[in-house]
């Protein structure tokens, strides 16, 4: 027996009632439910579609489809930051390690001006709202998206949300690190302690970049590499 394309439908509806939510997690236990559940059928040919697929189910244990969910979540995760390091290792070698390094001694030398406490909050500040921004943004766009299409994708919503809302996270949590708490202080810090948070600014200002332009630039071209089907369901 074969399934037909109505018990594929309702094999994306059953996904979605135990909480998966991106179409590529779908489509990938639906194809693995689908051909259990056909293999079921050569053993137990008598049974109805609902009893082979609820045989099938409870193969995922007790959490069901979130082992599932939670292993291509890590896994799309790590992409992720592959990607970022891929763009972000462009500025550490020829010709891009040249602006990296003016980048680099710019803010080394700012903290000699009275007012370099000040300018180093403001970019960091200037970085996290605009990231903050373009995160608000995105949901709104994520959400018409899904509305006019109704497929989500673990990888673009990684791209458009999670991603810079946890680069939200750890840009401020640097910002709290790297700078002292008051503009007296930090005209005090010491020569490696100068050359320590030039360097930090200026890979925040890099990875900024990068999540915010570089990354959103290159989303299509990297959501096609990561699912061929991505493509044809856009001319669908």
């Amino acid at each position: 027996m074969k399934l037909t394309e109505t018990d594929i439908k309702e094999l994306y509806k059953f996904t979605r009632q135990h909480y998966v939510y991106f179409y590529d997690v779908q489509t990938e236990l639906v194809d693995h439910l689908a051909n259990d559940i056909e293999n079921i059928w050569i053993e137990k040919p008598n049974l109805s579609f609902e009893q082979a697929r609820d045989i099938s189910f409870k193969k995922f244990g007790i959490f069901g489809f979130m082992d599932v969910v939670e292993k291509k979540q890590n896994e799309m995760n790590k992409k992720y930051f592959k990607t970022i390091l891929r763009f972000a290792k462009e500025w550490f070698r020829l010709p891009k390690i040249i602006l990296t390094t003016l980048i680099v001694i710019v803010f080394y030398y700012i903290q000699e001006l009275p007012n370099a406490y000040y300018t180093y909050v403001s970019i960091y500040s200037f970085i996290i709202i605009s990231e903050a921004i373009v995160l608000i943004i995105n949901k709104k766009k994520s959400r018409k998206q899904f509305k006019a299409t109704g497929k989500k994708w673990m990888f673009q919503n990684i791209i458009q949300i999670n991603g810079i809302g946890n680069s939200v996270l750890i840009i401020f949590y640097v910002f709290k690190f790297s700078v002292q708490n008051n503009a007296q202080d930090f005209l005090l810090l010491g020569n490696f302690s100068r050359i320590l948070s030039a360097l930090v600014i200026s890979v925040v200002l890099i990875l900024g970049y990068i999540i915010l332009i570089v990354i959103p630039q290159k989303a299509e071209e990297l959501l096609e590499e990561t699912y061929p089907e991505y493509k044809l369901s856009k001319n669908l």
